[in-house]
């Protein structure tokens, strides 16, 4: 029964964390192509260090809560 809790609490962390991931990056493509329509290219660079950094941290965070388990 352990395993079963163990799994199904595996499988919805996986969702919701991509599920947040998702609305993260479609957030900042947003405010991203505001900020480029604006000020143009150096918004565009900040754009991509956001999503950078997004990437470094989502990963970050999941090998922190695989190390638990």
């Amino acid at each position: 029964m352990s395993f079963l809790r163990s799994a199904a609490r595996r499988v919805v962390g996986l969702v919701v964390g991509d599920w947040l991931q998702s609305a993260v990056v479609v957030f900042i493509l947003a405010a991203g192509w505001l900020a480029v329509s604006r000020f143009g290219g150096p918004a565009l660079v900040i754009m991509v260090v956001l999503l950078a950094g997004q990437l470094v941290w989502f990963a970050r965070a999941d090998a922190v809560r695989q190390s638990r388990l």
